[in-house]
């Protein structure tokens, strides 16, 4: 093997050498990697009360969440604060969303904000998703998780919620069931709607990836169980197609590298790794909050 000229090395800029030795169509979507980076749709940032979401606590800091990224070779992504999941209040929630404005704010360019609320006290609710959009430059709502504090996706509170994230153009991430995905997705077809995981058996999976594939406003993250199975990211793409299938972790409580594992050696092309690992969600972002 011949060693790349000088000039060669030069005119790569951020390409490293490894990979210019490097042959193969791995090569190419790694420097187009190196150019844009991973971009993770699911993260739980670790709050500064001390919630965290992590079965043994070892990432407890914010510094140790944007490390353990860096050593997965995660290099964006979007994220919720752990204490606005499990919050009930509305002094509760706004903790959470303002400390990963914060974040977003000292990692610039690196992490997308997430706004999270429950839809009790609802104008309350309202009101802070409209100020983290229109003051924060919020793009994003959720990931909303029931189940943590047992409210419900069918009643009108939920509707007020949906309808607002429409008219401001808010993507939403939703943690569903089947039944309660299969209502979101027939009820609000004006909303751009992400609902994280593949489910936990087969006949859950599939019928997760159909009703996905039947509505072309939703989109589904690859995230939690479902994913490490061969075969099952492929028939998704196969169903729903590429476009719409994007890559997240649920770090900190699932591996952002195992994911990204089964993404690269999936048998898809090229191209359609490149649309899950990062392309997808750089276009839905680029979309969201337009009027």
């Amino acid at each position: 093997m011949s060693w790349p000229s000088r000039r060669r090395v030069l005119q790569a800029g951020l390409v490293s050498l490894a990979d210019l030795l490097v042959e193969g169509p791995l090569s190419r979507e790694a420097r187009a990697e190196s150019r844009r980076g991973i971009f993770d749709a699911h993260l739980h940032t670790p709050s500064e009360n001390g919630e965290l979401f992590q079965w043994h606590q070892i990432t407890k800091t914010m510094p140790d969440f944007v490390a353990y990224l860096d050593k997965c070779g995660v290099r964006r992504g979007v994220i919720s604060a752990a204490r606005s999941n499990t919050a009930r209040e509305p002094d509760s929630y706004r903790a959470g969303n303002r400390e990963v404005a914060r974040y977003a704010e000292r990692w610039r360019g690196r992490f997308r904000p997430s706004c999270v609320v429950t839809p009790f006290r609802i104008e309350e609710a309202l009101r802070e998703i409209e100020e983290c959009a229109t003051q924060l430059g919020f793009l994003w709502i959720g990931e909303f998780c029931n189940y943590m504090t047992g409210y419900r996706y069918d009643t009108p509170e939920w509707k007020s919620v949906m309808e607002l994230a429409a008219r401001l153009n808010l993507v939403v991430q939703i943690h569903t069931n089947t039944a309660e995905m299969r209502f979101l997705a027939d009820t609000f077809p004006s909303n751009t709607i992400v609902f994280p995981h593949f489910g936990g058996n087969t006949k859950d999976i599939f019928e997760r990836i159909a009703i996905v594939a039947a509505h072309p406003n939703t989109l589904i993250d690859v995230s939690g169980s479902g994913i490490e199975r061969v075969g099952i990211l492929e028939r998704a793409v196969g169903e729903i197609g590429a476009d719409r299938v994007l890559y997240g972790s649920d770090f900190t409580i699932n591996e952002p590298s195992a994911v990204i594992a089964r993404v690269r050696n999936a048998f898809l092309t090229a191209a359609d790794r490149e649309k899950i690992l990062y392309g997808n969600l750089d276009r839905l972002l680029a979309r969201a909050g337009r009027k």
